[in-house]
């Protein structure tokens, strides 16, 4: 029974292809997509016959792996009087030809039944036959998974009518030519376009508000029954909107940004980020401006932004911020005005002195002026938002501090004198901080002598000299031709010294015989000025030459208090044209402040009739010259003194 089957598939199925000379070159598997096709290249070969005359007899045959090799119609075959598979439907074509050992198998509208193995057959005449069994080829059919192409210009034109193409390469030309449809929001309803096997054309208007929608080309397969799609954004071309400037900044609750910003103020360094928007298409090129100069310029990433990072922000980075757009022909720009708010600081005092001249101040600076002279001071800060200004003396505030203008806080101080002496505080107080400097005021003047006073004692007589004046001055004794200096003892005179603050109080005690003749002065001196005192001896008045030197001595008092008054009121004439002089040039000379006081002391004054020393600066300044007179009577015996009274009777 075996046996008889054999011979029945040997019967129908030819030669097995394990007989010497049958080959056949083919792939053992193709894969194919769904609705493409399928090219399926193929050589076979045979023994060689002398019987077989003429070739042109020869037949191939394609059949699809199955249970009833016997009775199924071949896919495709080129003989013509056989019946193909109705599952083939014109589908599968013998394209190579037999006659030339070709048997290449084409199938177009590919079908997932159409998966399977398939096996080719050669037949010659009426009795040659070769099954290939041996070489079997796999049709894998997939999913289609191919997709259209639509080609159209990088950037549409709104209002300007543009072609796209849709076009699918990968399609067979013998295949049922395909279905292309359009569809979109852009155009105005859903068009179908058979064109070519290859591609589809469409022809529209795009408008500005078509930008970003979808524009969809679907291909559908009418052989197999299958469709597949491309959808594409529409990239049309819109001029700029949504242009301006925001910010996210560093704040002690975190982060704050903005949006829509035209000023912003921020605390020193603190962070800021600065964002340039501008929507359009093409992206527009984008620059920050800062000072004139542009400091960051490049193409938008992302959507149309461009940020200016700015760290630690300083007083440098305030001022304007102008954000410019360049798009196509079109121009555009924002701006945001940024303030730094800081602290008061570079506090700064300048001096304006009796020459007219300015000086600038550091902190804790010493300042030395004389005493009269008026003195103005204009402290100025640094800050934002203006910092609140005023003076103090010591810890008391001055109301008399005047506020010039914003951020400048000045004080006069006229005809100043000692009590205005001391440290001076300008003070710049904002919402961010607090800053001071300060300075020390030193109010100095020439020597001046107050209450000399001459007495007569037992070691001789007994002199004392008492000066002030700022800085210390030094202080001489001139006696005679002699000058003392410091502090002296010897055989003829003895002189004692002390100075406490800017007082110098000196004595000088005279133990040699005093005559008419003898010059007695004292001195101080710093480099403001000085101030000389000078003693008049007056003899006694007993006796006829006494009396009549008495006279001479008062009448040349006489003459020379007429000589003083005139001198004296020369002398002021002269003082004032020289200060107002000074005052013009804003010099002081040591000499132009040289006094002289010409002191006639009675030697019988006592201690208890000196008046207490003056206030030296609140008092009004003594006259320049003086004249007293200091008589030496010798003390007698008490009878002496009456007989004397008596002869006089």
């Amino acid at each position: 029974m075996l046996l008889l089957l054999l011979l029945l598939l040997s019967s129908f199925g030819g030669s097995q292809s394990q007989k010497e000379g049958y080959k056949l070159q083919v792939s053992q598997s193709v894969a194919v997509q769904e609705g493409l096709c399928a090219y399926i290249p193929c050589t076979f070969f045979y023994p060689f016959h002398e019987k077989w005359v003429s070739p042109s007899n020869i037949h191939g045959y394609w059949f699809k792996d199955g249970p009833n090799l016997s009775e199924d119609d071949p896919m495709a075959t080129n003989d013509q009087m056989r019946k193909v598979n109705e599952e083939a439907g014109g589908r599968f074509h013998l394209i190579g030809d037999p006659v030339k050992d070709k048997c290449s198998l084409s199938i177009v509208d590919v079908q997932m039944r159409d998966s399977g193995q398939y096996f080719f057959r050669m037949k010659r005449g009426k009795d040659e036959k070769f099954n290939y069994l041996s070489y079997k080829v796999h049709l894998n059919v997939e999913v289609l998974t191919e997709k259209p192409d639509i080609y159209m210009p990088e950037i549409l034109e709104p209002e300007r009518s543009v072609t796209l193409l849709c076009a699918a390469p990968w399609i067979c030309g013998n295949a049922t030519p395909p279905i292309f449809f359009w569809a979109g929001t852009a155009i105005s309803n859903l068009r179908q376009s058979q064109g070519t096997p290859y591609f589809s054309e469409l022809t529209f208007t795009p408008r500005s508000q078509d930008h970003g929608t979808n524009l969809t080309c679907r291909v559908t397969f009418p052989g197999a029954g299958v469709s597949t799609e491309t959808t594409i954004p529409l990239n049309v071309a819109y001029s700029l909107k949504n242009f301006g400037i925001s910010a996210a900044w560093e704040k002690r609750t975190g982060l704050e940004s903005s949006s829509d910003l035209s000023s912003l103020s921020i605390q020193k360094d603190k962070s800021l980020r600065l964002f340039c928007q501008a929507d359009s298409n093409p992206p527009a090129m984008l620059s920050w401006v800062h000072g004139g100069q542009v400091v960051l310029s490049s193409w938008p990433s992302g959507a149309g932004v461009l940020a200016l990072e700015l760290p630690r922000l300083g007083i440098e980075d305030g001022g304007e911020y102008r954000c410019q757009a360049q798009h196509q022909k079109e121009t555009q720009h924002v701006s945001l005005n940024l303030s730094i708010l800081y602290a008061p600081e570079d506090l700064k005092v300048s001096v304006l002195g009796p020459n007219r001249t300015v000086t600038i101040l550091g902190n804790a600076s010493s300042l030395v002026i004389l005493v009269g002279e008026t003195l103005h001071l204009e402290c100025v800060a640094d800050s934002r938002p203006l910092a609140n200004m005023t003076w103090a003396k010591g810890s008391q505030l001055l109301s008399s501090s005047l506020l010039s203008s914003p951020g400048v806080v000045g004080l006069e101080l006229s005809h100043v004198q000692p009590e205005d002496e001391g440290k001076y505080t300008c003070q710049a107080q904002n919402p961010w901080g607090t800053q001071h400097t300060s300075l020390n005021l030193s109010v100095q003047y020439p020597p001046k002598l107050y209450n000399p006073f001459c007495s007569r004692t037992d070691e001789g007589l007994f002199c004392t000299c008492c000066i002030q004046a700022k800085p210390i001055s030094s202080l001489i004794w001139r006696v005679g031709e002699s000058t003392v200096e410091g502090n002296s003892n010897n055989d003829t005179l003895q002189v004692m010294s002390i100075t406490s603050g800017s007082w110098t109080n000196s004595s000088l005690i005279l133990k040699e015989k005093l005559g008419l003749d003898l010059n007695l002065h004292c001195e101080g001196r710093n480099q403001h000025g000085a101030h000389s005192l000078v003693i008049l001896l007056v003899a006694d008045a007993s006796g006829a030459a006494a009396l009549t030197f008495s006279k001479g001595v008062f009448l040349g008092v006489a003459i020379m208090a007429l000589l003083f008054v005139c001198l004296k009121y020369a002398l002021k004439k002269l003082q004032r044209k020289k200060q107002v002089e000074m005052r013009d040039l804003g010099t002081t000379d040591s000499q132009s402040n040289k006094e002289v006081d010409y002191e006639n002391l009675d030697m019988n004054w006592s201690r208890g009739t000196r008046q207490s020393s003056p206030d030296p600066v609140t008092q009004t300044p003594p006259e320049e010259l003086h004249y007293a007179s200091l008589n030496f009577r010798r003390l007698k015996p008490q009878d002496n003194r009456e007989n004397q009274e008596e002869n006089k009777k």
